[in-house]
């Protein structure tokens, strides 16, 4: 992507990864990735090309790499006033700076800024749209905590998820919009009493 910025010697390049979730038999899976070169399972994921949204990079990576399609989960973002002219785009979950290895991209130690969102796939296998680039595996939430290929960010990413999913309504596996209400607000309900009780504290 051509956001790449240079701070001192640090290469900083935007890049996407997505979690895929799916519920079979109401229980959850996150679905990731095995990545050759890292050796460990993770989000598919990677740099954005050149004129490419980072939303628009994490639906053709899941694409290239998964093979099948995905339907973004929204972030919590603010609502905006009526009359706003521009265009939301689904906004990623978390956006992290981690330390990234010399790569096909970068020839020296860069910092990746990583966009990382949710999504919904058709686990069908008449659903995958073209070849993948890695193998997918489905990961419910006891082999998460137990399976030793899991990079540990990804883990720990992934069994907040789980934490979160826990409840939702039926349905919800089908439609991205009312996911993404459940999940923001299962994230956002422990920011709540923090901060009434520091309203409510002495002055």
């Amino acid at each position: 992507m051509t956001d790449q910025q240079t701070a001192g010697s640090t290469v900083r390049e935007v890049t996407a990864s997505t979690f895929l979730l799916c519920r079979n038999a109401s229980q959850w899976s996150v679905g990731l990735i095995w990545h050759d070169r890292l050796g460990s399972h993770m989000p598919a994921g990677g740099h954005g090309e050149v004129g490419e949204g980072v939303h628009d990079a994490a639906v053709r990576e899941v694409l290239e790499e998964t093979g099948h399609k995905a339907r973004l989960i929204p972030g919590p973002a603010a609502p905006t006033p009526a009359g706003f002219p521009h265009r939301l785009v689904p906004a990623p979950w978390w956006i992290c700076e981690g330390g990234a290895s010399p790569d096909g991209h970068t020839s020296t130690p860069h910092t990746h800024v990583d966009h990382i969102y949710l999504a919904l796939v058709d686990t069908a296998p008449a659903a995958i749209e073209q070849q993948p680039d890695h193998q997918l595996t489905w990961f419910t939430h006891r082999r998460l905590s137990s399976d030793p290929t899991i990079s540990e960010d990804s883990r720990l990413l992934a069994l907040q998820l789980m934490t979160w999913l826990d409840g939702a309504p039926d349905g919800a596996e089908n439609d991205p919009m009312q996911l993404s209400a459940y999940l923001t607000h299962r994230a956002t309900a422990g920011l709540l009493p923090a901060q009434h009780s520091q309203k409510e504290g002495p002055a």
